[in-house]
């Protein structure tokens, strides 16, 4: 995967067609489909609650879970641009960034969703929301847009400096945000300012995950870092593979990434050491954009997509497709 660009999520441009009225559209009007029906590449995901999943990518296509049979629903979103990132702050309330400046919110549970006025055409790889007002968003050539009530408007915070930005956490104080090269920023004025911190690894890193405090980020090589601190200070993790990760969360001490070649990582130390799940042969010609835990219960119990549509379901070290 090249670091200038997000070629092995390869953006393929396929014009879809919705009928739709004013921005906000419902979920009334979405298609009923099976896993084996996604065809596009996702590239992020979400729970809303222990038994609802949301993920986004191609061509602006969400699919909303529908009951626990494996069956989702195919939500209009009103835009055709690639879909990189979402952050939901509760099982309501969710924000989606895209491709040329595109942002979307959501306030019933992914079921209907209005365009929010970035003030950017650049491409926005990362958005995540601390509370239902304050949020970040970051893309290419140092794009940062922050909010602080909800999106209803979104403030210029960029970067001087030419860095392609995919990961960022919103904190209580600021947030953290990864980058190509190895590049970390950090923000203790509300992402109003962003400092770059020493740099721990060359290579660029795409995903990162927070949970009270604890960060893990992941990237190019199968590079592996994490912080104990909210981010000020960084050590390298171990891990067996060398694949490319694209998507990581951790919470509390267990925790999965998830990358190319069909890599999906495991942790059980907060991401300080990493092992790995093994799949199936052919599932390593596909790559995995995301992956997320569920927020109830002790057992880490997770859900991830990728490439073509291809989406699993974790069970501790159990993988079910």
């Amino acid at each position: 995967m090249a670091n200038r660009v997000f070629t092995a999520m390869t953006i393929v441009v396929v014009v879809m067609l919705f009928m739709v009225c004013g921005n906000a559209l419902s979920a009334g009007s979405g298609k009923n489909i099976t896993s084996k029906e996604i065809r596009g590449n996702i590239f992020a995901s979400a729970y809303l609650s222990d038994n609802t999943n949301i993920m986004v990518g191609d061509s602006g296509k969400i699919y909303l879970s529908a009951g626990t049979n494996g069956n989702w629903i195919l939500i209009p979103s009103g835009t055709t641009e690639q879909l990189f990132s979402v952050s939901f702050v509760d099982s309501r309330n969710g924000w989606v960034s895209g491709s040329s400046g595109t942002i979307l919110h959501t306030s019933d549970g992914g079921r209907a969703w209005e365009k929010q006025r970035s003030n950017v055409d650049k491409h926005l790889f990362g958005i995540h929301f601390f509370d239902p007002l304050r949020g970040t968003a970051v893309g290419d050539w140092g794009a940062i847009v922050i909010t602080e009530d909800g999106g209803r408007n979104w403030k210029d915070a960029h970067l001087p400096e030419d860095v392609v930005l995919y990961g960022v956490r919103t904190t209580k104080t600021g947030g953290v945000i990864v980058g190509e090269f190895g590049n970390i920023f950090r923000s203790n004025d509300m992402g109003r300012t962003w400092n770059k911190g020493p740099a721990i690894v060359e290579q660029s890193l795409f995903c990162l995950s927070e949970y009270e405090g604890t960060m893990v980020a992941g990237g190019l090589e199968g590079v592996l870092i994490h912080s104990t601190d909210g981010g000020k200070t960084w050590k390298r993790s171990t891990s067996p593979l060398n694949q490319s990760i694209y998507g990581i969360d951790v919470r509390g001490i267990s925790g999965y990434a998830v990358g190319n070649r069909g890599t999906v990582l495991r942790t059980a130390d907060g991401g300080k050491t990493w092992s790995a799940i093994g799949v199936p042969l052919g599932i390593q010609l596909f790559w995995f954009g995301t992956v997320q835990i569920s927020p109830i219960g002790n057992l880490p119990r997770g859900f991830g997509a990728g490439a073509h549509g291809l989406n699993f379901r974790l069970s501790d070290k159990e993988i079910s497709w």
